[in-house]
């Protein structure tokens, strides 16, 4: 253990030389393990595991292998260059998707919201939270009202089980509710100081829509 310690001291020094932007650290995995666990690295099964904190709280780990100055190099370099890809915490990825209420997770957060070819209105919510039970069959009826619209999906996610991968989409409570917009999904709007019915929501829908087919005086 003592010996493997010294290695990584090493190696990490080495390295460190080279990109003095950035700072080192080595810690004991059994006093980091549920920040090993966030990184996916609890059962790589090797001596030493390796991950990057950057900014704005997103994770980047280390494929498992052989701990070498080359291979930590190489993987700081990418994180540089920016090729590596953050760690996005998810649940399961559904069999079945075809509800009035499309369910988007982690790891399919990018193909739905971000879709650039749809409008997207999207509930963050927590399946513990009154307001968002209380509001569950009027965002279900929303769903179904705009079901035959291609270019406009309802959806929902559980923030408390799916890391949210983009900064403009931030959740400070639940539900919080955004529509994104085929053209600017980078600069989502956010309902915000209306009633969470039916009516409200579509007239939020429909004030920002880009591809709505049906016609707007229909509420």
């Amino acid at each position: 253990m003592q010996h493997m310690r010294s290695i990584k001291k090493h190696v990490s020094l080495e390295v460190a030389k080279d990109f003095p932007e950035y700072t080192f650290a080595i810690a004991d995995e059994e006093d980091y393990a549920d920040e090993l666990k966030s990184l996916g690295l609890s059962e790589s099964g090797e001596e030493v595991n390796v991950g990057i904190l950057g900014e704005e709280g997103k994770k980047y780990a280390m494929e498992p292998e052989e701990f070498d100055s080359d291979v930590l190099r190489s993987f700081v370099m990418a994180f540089k260059k920016g090729k590596l890809k953050p760690i996005v915490k998810s649940q399961p990825i559904p069999k079945s998707n075809k509800g009035p209420v499309k369910v988007v997770v982690g790891k399919t957060f990018d193909d739905i919201v971000m879709d650039t070819k749809k409008d997207v209105l999207i509930e963050f919510y927590a399946p513990w939270c009154g307001h968002c039970k209380k509001m569950e069959p009027d965002y279900t009826a929303l769903g179904k009202k705009y079901k035959n619209e291609k270019n406009l999906v309802i959806a929902k996610m559980d923030a408390s089980a799916n890391d949210v991968p983009h900064d403009s989409y931030k959740v400070e409570g639940f539900p919080t509710i955004y529509f994104a917009p085929s053209s600017n999904k980078q600069n989502p709007v956010k309902f915000e100081g209306g009633k969470r019915d039916v009516e409200e929501l579509s007239k939020f829908v429909e004030k920002h829509a880009t591809k709505l087919s049906q016609q707007k005086d229909e509420l």
